[in-house]
């Protein structure tokens, strides 16, 4: 079986041969990239690892939840790159075991910090927005969440950033 065109971009091809995929990516200058993509033989281990950690994102550390959640978007059908990827999730969680969330009482007002990737999501090519927002020196909430528009510049995917930052 040849290389097929993916539906969803037209400059990807994909061809899987006994649980493997192999994706070439055709860009603008001609330069073709491949990539090799073993599916684990079994996804139990995998999908336990995404289950603790997505128990630490919601209770202790929000700050890995869109890492894992998008690693959780893999959960029927994992590769070898997925599971590196979950475990530089754990790396970083080890390194970083000694921050922690500043409850402050300082004078400071009522602040609010927004970022946004563009075209974050190679599949649909939405961004993802973050917003934190913090009162006296402590965080009162925070978010992230993909966009619900393709946006046309980064520009623009700030400025959809910045709105629901706002609504917030």
């Amino acid at each position: 079986m040849g290389f097929q065109p993916t539906e969803s971009d037209p400059c990807l091809y994909v061809r899987r041969e006994n649980g493997s995929a192999a994706y070439h990516c055709y860009s603008d200058n001609g330069g073709i990239q491949e990539m090799e993509m073993d599916q684990l033989p079994n996804n139990h281990g995998y999908m336990s690892l995404i289950g603790g950690l997505l128990y630490v994102a919601v209770h202790t550390r929000p700050d890995i939840a869109v890492s894992t959640l998008i690693l959780a978007q893999k959960s029927s059908c994992p590769n070898s790159h997925d599971w590196t990827e979950a475990k530089r999730v754990l790396r970083y969680l080890y390194t970083t075991s000694n921050n922690k969330l500043q409850l402050g009482t300082s004078n400071e007002g009522l602040q609010m910090f927004v970022d946004a990737n563009w075209a974050g999501d190679s599949h649909d090519r939405k961004s993802n927005s973050g917003v934190f927002i913090m009162f006296g020196g402590g965080i009162i909430s925070w978010g992230s969440r993909k966009q619900s528009c393709v946006a046309l510049s980064s520009t623009e995917a700030e400025f959809v950033a910045l709105a629901e930052g706002c609504q917030e």
